[in-house]
C-alpha cells in the first residue's frame, strides 16, 4: 500500500489497525498471563511498528497507489478487525493451506474438462449446460442435485462399500449395515504429502493471479485511461455506440440459444486439435495484419477524433486590506493581499485572529493545478457592488469612486477596515508544465 501518514492523527489510526490499540495489548498480555512468548511477540510488533511508520513510502496515485480517502476508508473497514501480526499471519496461513486443498480439487477438474482430457466428462458437463441453457429454472436444482449426487451418494457408498469385482462396473452399494467409518472433511497435517501440495498450488496461482492481472491491465490500461485522449476518445465512442446498439435490440435476441451456442464454442476451442488449429490460423492470418489494422486504427482515430480545445479560463480573486490609522483621521496603512474579505462576521474576526495573506500583490501565486494567463495581470473589480452581494456582507458601505468597501459600526461610521477586490485571468495547468 503506497500511502504515507501526512499527520499524527493518520499515524495513529494506521497503528491501532496494523498492530492494534491499548486494549489489544492489555488483553493478550492478560490472556497470555505474561509468558515469554507473548513479549517476544509484543518486542516484535513494536519493531515491526517503528519499520513501517519509518519506510512507508509516499503515495503515487499515478502508478496504482492508494488515495487518501481510499486509504482512510480501508482503516475504517478494517477497524474491527484483528490487527496485523507476523505470528497471526502465519497461523492463518498454515490453516488455510490445510484446508484449501478441495478448491484446488474443483479447479483441476473443471480444467480437465476445459481441456477434454476425458471427452466422456466434457460431453456430460456440456449436456447439462445445455439443459440449463434451454431450461433456466434447473439452475434452482443444480445445487441441490450436486450436494445429493455429488456429495451424500459418494458418502453413502463410503459405508457400504461395492463387493469387490474384477470387471469395471457402476459401483452398487452392498446391502445390510455399513461397512466402514463415515469419512470426514478435516484439515490435512502438516507436512503431509496433500499440506506441500496445497502449498505448491498457493504458489502456482499467486504466479498465475499476477500474470493475468498484468495482461489485463496492459490491455486494458492504455485504451481506457486516457493517456492518449485521441485513442481513449474512440474506444469511449464505440463502447458507447455498441450498448446503445445492444440496448435497442438485446430484447429479440435469443440469449438462451446464444449462451448455448457460446459455451459449447468456447469448450469446442480447448480440444487441442481446435488449439493447434486456432494457433496455426491466428500465425497465418491474423498475426501478419495485426499491425495493419492497428494502424487503420490510429489513421481513423487521428482523422475523425479532433482535441483541439483550448486550456479552461477563469478569473481568480484577492482582497486588498487596509487599517485605519487612528479614527479621527482619514489615513490607511496598507495591509496585506488576503483571499477572504475579512469582513465583520468572518471566522477569523469573530475568533479575533490576525487575516491571512501576502504583503505584496506580486506574491499572489495562482491556485493549484492553474497558471496565469499569458498576457494578464491584477485588474482592480469596478462593480464591488456585485460581489458584496454575492458573499452577503452585512455592516458594509461601499465607496462607488475608490471601489473601497468599508465595515461600519452600529452609529453608522466607518469600521477600522476596509478592503477592495482584485481580479485576473488564469487558466488550467497543462500536464508536464512546470
Amino acid at each position: 500500500m503506497n500511502y504515507a501518514p501526512r499527520s499524527f492523527r493518520e499515524l495513529a489510526a494506521l497503528k491501532d489497525i496494523l498492530y492494534g490499540g491499548e486494549d489489544a495489548m492489555s488483553s493478550s498480555s492478560q490472556d497470555g498471563g505474561g509468558s515469554k512468548e507473548s513479549r517476544r511477540d509484543h518486542i516484535t510488533d513494536k519493531l515491526l511498528e517503528r519499520l513501517f511508520a519509518a519506510a512507508l513510502p509516499a503515495a503515487d496515485v499515478a502508478n496504482g497507489g492508494s488515495t487518501s480517502s481510499d486509504v482512510a476508508e480501508r482503516l475504517q473497514d478494517q477497524k474491527n478487525r484483528p490487527a496485523f501480526s507476523v505470528p497471526v499471519m502465519a497461523r492463518n496461513f498454515s490453516r488455510l493451506n490445510a484446508r484449501i486443498g478441495v478448491v484446488f480439487r474443483l479447479q483441476y477438474k473443471i480444467l480437465r474438462i476445459m481441456t477434454w482430457r476425458n471427452a466422456n466428462h466434457t460431453f456430460s458437463a456440456l449436456a447439462i449446460y445445455s439443459f440449463i441453457c434451454l431450461y433456466p429454472f434447473l439452475l434452482v436444482l443444480f445445487p441441490v442435485a450436486v450436494v445429493m449426487l455429488g456429495v451424500m451418494v459418494p458418502a453413502f457408498v463410503q459405508r457400504h462399500p461395492p463387493p469387490p469385482s474384477p470387471l469395471p462396473s457402476f459401483p452398487v452399494p452392498s446391502e445390510g449395515p455399513p461397512l466402514a467409518e463415515a469419512r470426514e472433511l478435516r484439515p490435512v497435517p502438516e507436512l503431509s504429502r496433500d499440506f506441500l501440495m496445497n502449498m505448491r498450488d498457493i504458489q502456482n496461482f499467486m504466479d498465475d493471479f499476477t500474470h493475468a492481472y498484468d495482461r489485463i491491465v496492459g490491455t486494458l490500461s492504455n485504451p481506457t485511461n486516457f493517456k492518449d485522449e485521441q485513442y481513449s476518445s474512440a474506444v469511449y465512442l464505440a463502447l458507447l455506440v455498441v450498448g446503445a446498439v445492444m440496448f435497442l435490440i438485446s430484447p429479440y435476441l435469443p440469449w438462451r440459444h446464444i449462451f448455448l451456442v457460446s459455451g459449447w464454442v468456447i469448450v469446442s476451442m480447448g480440444h487441442p486439435k481446435a488449439r493447434r488449429m486456432l494457433k496455426s490460423s491466428h500465425d497465418m492470418y491474423v498475426t501478419p495484419r495485426e499491425q495493419d489494422l492497428s494502424n487503420l486504427f490510429d489513421a481513423l482515430v487521428a482523422k475523425d477524433i479532433v482535441l483541439d480545445e483550448p486550456p479552461e479560463h477563469r478569473h481568480v480573486e484577492i482582497f486588498e486590506l487596509q487599517r485605519q490609522k487612528n479614527s479621527d483621521v482619514d489615513e490607511w496603512d496598507d495591509w496585506l493581499f488576503s483571499a477572504a474579505p475579512y469582513d465583520v462576521l468572518s471566522s477569523q474576526r469573530a475568533a479575533k485572529q490576525r487575516p491571512q495573506g501576502v504583503r505584496f500583490l506580486d506574491e499572489v501565486l495562482p491556485p493549484v493545478g492553474w497558471k496565469f494567463a499569458q498576457d494578464s495581470a491584477w485588474k482592480l473589480d469596478l462593480r464591488p457592488g456585485e460581489w458584496v452581494l454575492q458573499r452577503s456582507l452585512v455592516n458594509a458601505e461601499i465607496d462607488s469612486n475608490s471601489k473601497w468597501v468599508y465595515d461600519t459600526t452600529s452609529s453608522g461610521h466607518r469600521g477600522e477596515w476596509r478592503r477592495r477586490r482584485w481580479l485576473r485571468a488564469v487558466e488550467r495547468q497543462v500536464t508536464g508544465e512546470e
